[in-house]
């Protein structure tokens, strides 16, 4: 399974890789599905609207399970 983590931040991407070794899952960046120039208007009014935001928008447009944060 891929988890696809939903930033354009490469060092955040190797800090989840870090993170989660544990977890039986590949873990992933947006380059790695060709989705590294998508950006996602955030027009939350919270962190957690606009992570939920990013992290559907992300999920709908590769077909992976993703996570995103923002902050």
């Amino acid at each position: 399974m891929d988890l696809l983590i939903a930033t354009q931040n490469q060092g955040k991407v190797k800090e989840y890789q870090r993170l989660l070794s544990d977890v039986s899952a590949n873990i992933i960046g947006l380059d790695e599905v060709g989705l590294g120039d998508l950006d996602v208007e955030e027009t939350g009014t919270t962190f957690e609207e606009n992570a939920i935001l990013k992290a559907k928008t992300y999920a709908e447009a590769s077909g992976k399970i993703a996570l995103a944060d923002d902050s």
